[in-house]
């Protein structure tokens, strides 16, 4: 059983609308009105494992984790 422990903090001041993020983790990352990306956290919350994937592949680093409040290592 794996244990869901980090936060995902999104910027979408910094996000390309690249949508790499909502094709991984349809429901959990969404396109605003303005096809930027948010967290939907009502949605199907992916792993940590999925959640570190995709946040190393987003072009612009707008997806940060933390983990107790401290940015994660990306």
């Amino acid at each position: 059983m794996t244990t869901e422990r980090y936060t995902v903090v999104l910027d979408t001041n910094e996000c390309v609308s690249a949508g790499k993020c909502v094709a991984s983790a349809p429901g959990f990352f969404v396109f605003d009105d303005d096809q930027i990306a948010s967290v939907d956290h009502a949605g199907p919350r992916p792993d940590d494992a999925t959640l570190l994937r995709i946040a190393r592949a987003c072009p612009s680093g707008a997806i940060r984790l933390q983990l107790d409040g401290v940015d994660v290592e990306i």
